[in-house]
């Protein structure tokens, strides 16, 4: 449970920095932030998705 409000935290920021950005004129580096969030999503939930194949396979090996 608590991934999700860390991803949605993520999610949150990154919009209101996208928001900002581009207010300002900065529509690249807006882009980037936005790439930037979504890496760091991805990475958070490979984690996860390793730890939960290394228990299922901790699971079956007899």
């Amino acid at each position: 449970m608590e991934i999700i409000f860390k991803l949605a935290g993520i999610g949150l920021i990154t919009s209101i920095v996208n928001q900002i950005l581009k207010y300002c004129g900065k529509e690249e580096i807006a882009s980037i932030t936005t790439l930037a969030g979504l890496v760091v999503s991805l990475l958070m939930v490979i984690n996860l998705v390793q730890e939960l194949f290394d228990t299922v396979k901790t699971l079956f090996i007899f």
